[in-house]
């Protein structure tokens, strides 16, 4: 079965033009826009026509950060460099049961979320962990009627009064995330791929089986929301997920699925690539030029 996630409809992402780490008070570190970018132009994209390059970059961001001796700065960077392209990914809306969370006297926790070991957590400690740069002026919320209420001293945060409280949220210049959020989804995710791709290509044998079935079994995607529109005589599908990363899970379960799974590990160089063309094993020419000379040599030394 194919997939398409070309839509009439597309689902906007907003991202900023740019990011750094900032360390907390408690040394806990977090990539945040960056402050003369924030109060610029935000930039919307369609995610869903960013899909397939924004999955490949998730998937070897975790391929480089599951190397053994990786350093704390690398993590950094591919983190970063992901976050400019694409935006942080949503874990605030992502992470709870309850779709109004805010307005919860307990927040529930799915289990294995990124945030918090924790399966309860009150909203005004959950909402801090997101906005731990933010004073209460620039970056607070009230329960008013039954409602959730963002306050905030920033014209640009009251530009988006308009919007659903969790596009308020997340697109907010005051939210960030945890590095080590962004870096653990990133490698769970290659995890899970990798484990597939050695299942496919009947690279493990024994117990290696069991446990890689164990793996991918173990993937999990949010459900994500809807609607049926018709442009003139042909319905379509209009996804709308509610953060970046529900849009990135929900394009891994259909593309690892998809008969002709376009998502590929190279064979010489051990990079995930895209590739056009179903039949492709390696991830560039140079990739397969390289592999041909050593299994040339390899010939040779056989023969002698």
């Amino acid at each position: 079965m194919e997939f398409n996630f070309k839509s009439n409809s597309p689902y906007s992402y907003m991202k900023y033009d740019g990011y750094m780490g900032q360390y907390t008070k408690n040394k806990e570190y977090y990539i945040v826009p960056k402050l003369e970018n924030s109060f610029g132009i935000r930039n919307m994209y369609d995610i869903f026509g960013k899909i397939e390059s924004a999955l490949v970059d998730l998937l070897n961001m975790g391929r480089i950060c599951m190397e053994p001796n990786v350093d704390e700065h690398t993590k950094f960077v591919c983190a970063l460099m992901f976050v400019e392209q694409y935006g942080l990914l949503g874990f605030m809306v992502d992470a709870p049961e309850n779709p109004n969370f805010l307005l919860s006297d307990e927040i529930i926790l799915k289990d294995n979320n990124y945030v918090s070991k924790c399966k309860e957590i009150r909203p005004e400690k959950y909402f801090e962990l997101f906005f731990p740069f933010a004073t209460g002026n620039e970056m607070s919320y009230t329960v008013t009627k039954g409602q959730v209420v963002i306050k905030s001293n920033s014209d640009l945060q009251n530009m988006m009064k308009q919007t659903t409280i969790n596009n308020q949220l997340i697109y907010s210049s005051f939210y960030c995330e945890k590095l080590d959020w962004i870096i653990d989804y990133a490698k769970d995710m290659y995890s899970i791929f990798k484990k597939f791709n050695d299942l496919l290509h009947n690279n493990l044998v024994g117990d290696d089986i069991d446990e890689a079935r164990k793996v991918v079994n173990s993937y999990v995607c949010s459900g994500v929301p809807y609607k049926i529109n018709i442009y003139g005589n042909n319905p379509e599908i209009n996804w709308k997920p509610g953060c970046l990363k529900q849009a990135l899970d929900m394009a891994f379960g259909f593309m690892i699925c998809n008969d002709k799974n376009p998502i590929k590990i190279c064979k010489h160089c051990g990079k995930v690539f895209y590739a056009k063309n179903p039949k492709a094993e390696y991830d560039t020419t140079q990739c397969r030029n390289q592999a041909n000379v050593y299994k040339s040599r390899n010939k040779n030394k056989d023969e002698k």
